[in-house]
């Protein structure tokens, strides 16, 4: 192995594992969501107002203790013990939302007032189930039907713990800053009502707080259904708002971040972000640091607003009119068994045009990832599936990969075979390239000698030597680069399919056949008892190792020099460990891929062979029917 390859190696070698260092130190061991702690609190920067509670009358180990006392019929007393809930006192309500909302506060209570109680309506389409309540007029449950999480369980994806959704927050006229969720709304239904949207096509729920006695003053909630969407409209009426609001400006709010639905929570927070889309432009909030609380307070025509995990989103479209501005805020805690997760809100900021009767109305989509449902909508809501490296791996994702992938699909139904069929494909189109390769690594050998003897010539002067030798690459008209560059433009087409492959929703829980489960996620046969160093590995996938056996059997074909014959073993391990993470798709296209270019190897070897055997077959003009084999030249003529 001559110098400069050996320092190439390095330098590769160093950018690997440097690489490697990194992403280990960002990746977490799987953790089993179902049992990840939630109960935290969101602080988020819109500034969810809840009553202060936290006195020494009601916190957690002095909540009050009612005895009740049940006879059997044997007349045996039992005795059992209960916590009484502990509500705020008026006093207390009063100081948090003021004197105007305090008596809509669904803790509000007085002597003659009975107690507040929720009402919960469940309404269900083709594609979720939702439930709303009259506290706050909010969604409570968004339960999407199409989907199930990594253990089977429905992917219900509103954080319900953290607060209800879609509230208003103001500033109200004695300076508490509002938000609409713990108040009272008036709703025209039963408890625990339930609608389906095949039957009542055409129904719409209305949600009143009347804010004056007389309902002069008043704010009114309408959603509207479709039957077979992921989307459904809200309007708001402010009604006599400046008695209520002011500085004449309000937000719709989407308070907390969607769900977790995967394997692993770390995995999702890599993809977790709140957007903005504004003028054109897509603003980004990534909260990727812990204690690192991050906000971003945004002027100008506001076109939606966004949050989203690895799969799933939550876009608040204004309709009619743009937005004000926006607000997002985000941060990024740690959850128990080392996960993650990121919490983001969002607001579309709104000022008010008509005091006396303010309406403003907004379509709501909670919906997969999914490409050509955010792209059917015409408003850039597909810039939100972004990549890494997007400006080079989105065009190559967006315009190729996904749309082919998807044409495939249309008539081949398993993923699995979609990725096979793409891969045969990809290896017809890049041959060419492929080809420039092999001629270039060969006309590279032969020069092998001649190299090694000018090095020699020249072994006092390495400038000479190097001189002469790109002097010698010009002579016999050969690309010192043409054996690397057809690699480096496969490395974006490689990149995106990682990105594909890995966030796609297509490919979430897409089977293939036997262990082969989940296309987007390892093929994980077993775990080890031990994690390797610096890799961070602690599982074995199947198809990494079947690639791993691809790898070595191209070394091993192509590399003939015997200095480089550790490159054989070195590499292929080494990819292999780096391939164990990778999502089982990308491996079974990269294995795929790797079949095909051993196959077209090995018949471009044995064609040669071939004919370096019978390139001339000459007569020896004896008549024994003897034959000699002979260069062919441009000049010679056959023998009778």
């Amino acid at each position: 192995m001559d110098r400069r390859s050996i320092i190439g190696f390095v330098l590769i070698g160093i950018v690997l594992m440097s690489w490697l260092f990194w992403n280990n130190s960002t990746q977490k061991k799987p953790v089993d969501n179902k049992k990840t702690d939630t109960t935290a609190t969101i602080t988020d920067t819109t500034k969810k107002v809840t009553p202060n509670t936290n006195t020494a009358d009601n916190s957690a180990d002095k909540t009050p203790i009612k005895i009740i006392e049940k006879k059997d019929k044997n007349g045996k007393i039992t005795r059992d013990t209960v916590k009484e809930n502990v509500v705020p006192k008026n006093d207390t309500l009063t100081s948090s939302y003021g004197s105007i909302f305090a008596k809509l506060s669904a803790f509000y209570s007085d002597s003659t007032s009975k107690k507040n109680s929720e009402k919960i309506i469940q309404i269900e389409n083709n594609k979720a189930k939702m439930e709303f309540s009259n506290f706050g007029g909010t969604i409570v449950k968004y339960i999407a039907k199409e989907y199930v999480t990594w253990d089977n369980l429905p992917v219900q994806l509103i954080e319900w713990k953290k607060g209800k959704e879609l509230n208003l927050v103001f500033t109200s006229k004695d300076g508490k800053l509002i938000s609409t969720e713990n108040l009272v709304f008036q709703a025209d239904y039963n408890a625990w009502e339930r609608i389906d949207l095949e039957q009542k096509k055409d129904f719409k729920l209305t949600y009143t707080l009347n804010v004056s006695d007389d309902a002069s003053q008043k704010i009114v909630k309408t959603y509207t259904f479709k039957a077979d969407s992921y989307e459904f409209d809200v309007d708001f009426e402010l009604v006599n708002s400046d008695k209520y609001i002011s500085g004449s400006k309000y937000q719709v709010v989407w308070g907390s971040s969607l769900n977790l639905t995967e394997r692993r929570s770390d995995d999702e927070a890599t993809f977790a972000e709140a957007f903005a889309h504004m003028a054109g432009d897509l603003q980004q909030l990534d909260a990727t640091k812990l204690d690192d609380p991050q906000k971003g307070d945004y002027n100008g025509n506001t076109d939606f607003v966004s949050s989203r995990n690895k799969y799933f989103g939550v876009f608040i479209i204004p309709v009619g009119r743009k937005g004000d501005g926006a607000y997002l805020s985000g941060f990024r805690e740690n959850l128990k068994d080392k996960g993650v997760r990121e919490n983001y809100t969002v607001a579309i900021k709104m000022d008010v045009k008509n005091e006396a009767d303010e309406k403003s109305s907004f379509r709501i989509l909670i919906a997969p990832m999914d490409y050509q449902i955010l792209k059917a909508y015409g408003l850039d809501l597909e810039k939100t599936l972004r990549f890494a490296l997007d400006f080079i791996v989105r065009p190559i994702a967006q315009y190729v990969i996904i749309p082919f992938f998807l044409f495939l699909h249309s008539f081949i139904p398993n993923f699995g075979f979609v990725i096979i069929v793409f891969a045969i494909c990809m290896k017809i189109a890049l041959n060419p390239l492929t080809k420039t390769q092999t001629n270039s690594m060969k006309k590279m050998g032969k020069l092998g000698p001649k190299m090694k003897e000018l090095r020699e010539k020249h072994k006092d002067d390495p400038v000479k030597a190097n001189q002469a030798i790109m002097k010698l690459y010009k002579e016999e008209k050969i690309n010192p680069a043409g054996g690397c560059l057809p690699m480096l433009l496969q490395l974006p087409i490689l990149y995106a399919l990682f990105g594909v492959f890995r966030s796609t929703i297509e490919l979430r829980h897409a089977p293939f056949f036997g262990w082969i489960t989940d296309l987007s996620a390892p093929d994980i046969l077993f775990h080890l008892p031990f994690t390797i160093p610096i890799f961070g590995i602690s599982d074995v996938t199947g198809l990494a190792t079947l690639l791993g056996v691809t790898m070595f059997l191209q070394q091993k074909m192509s590399v003939t020099d015997p200095s480089q014959k550790a490159l054989v073993y070195v590499m292929p391990i080494m990819l292999t460990l780096l391939f164990y993470s990778f999502p089982s798709g990308l491996n079974l296209y990269y294995f795929v891929f790797n079949v095909l270019s051993i196959a077209q190897q090995y018949y471009t070897t044995r064609k040669e062979k071939l004919k370096a055997e019978n390139e001339v077959l000459v007569m020896d003009g004896t008549g024994t029917g003897k034959v000699s084999k002979t260069p062919l030249l441009k000049d010679r003529t056959l023998k009778k």
